[in-house]
């Protein structure tokens, strides 16, 4: 991986990191104070979205640098990057069905549930912490 490539990566990373941290003050918020609350739903739908992006651009800039083609859908991304070695297959496999909520928000295929984006901050602030440490720890390996 040449240098540009692993600083866009880095860059990509702390984008995510922000999104995390913005996402991780809203985890104290009750159901019923989001669910009333628009400006909480549209803040807490919109992080989930950049999370999961910032995510899988990650994805699929490694994916790049390892010589792999690109992946054929989000949820992919994940599990091609454990079949890569870099995540665990495990973790992988927990990781990308984060990317299906993605995609009702942004394609609003059905109408988005609120209890569903809610119950989903906790999932989404735990493997997503994961997934930065094991980037990094990728990285760092390099």
């Amino acid at each position: 991986m040449g240098k540009v490539e692993l600083d866009i990566i880095l860059e990509k990373l702390a984008a995510l990191q922000g999104y995390y941290k913005e996402l991780k003050e809203l985890e104290h918020i009750s159901f019923e104070e989001y669910a009333r609350n628009s400006l909480y739903k549209r803040t807490v739908e919109r992080l989930i979205q950049l999370i999961v992006e910032a995510g899988t651009d990650i994805n699929n800039m490694l994916l790049k640098s390892l010589h792999k083609g690109p992946t054929a859908d989000y949820y992919s991304s994940f599990i091609e990057l454990a079949e890569a070695g870099v995540l665990p297959m495990e973790f992988a496999l927990n990781i990308a069905p984060s990317t299906g909520l993605r995609n009702v928000i942004i394609h609003e295929y059905q109408k988005i549930d609120d209890r569903k984006v809610y119950d989903s901050i906790k999932n989404t602030l735990k493997y997503y912490l994961q997934y930065m440490k094991l980037i990094n720890d990728y990285l760092n390996q390099l």
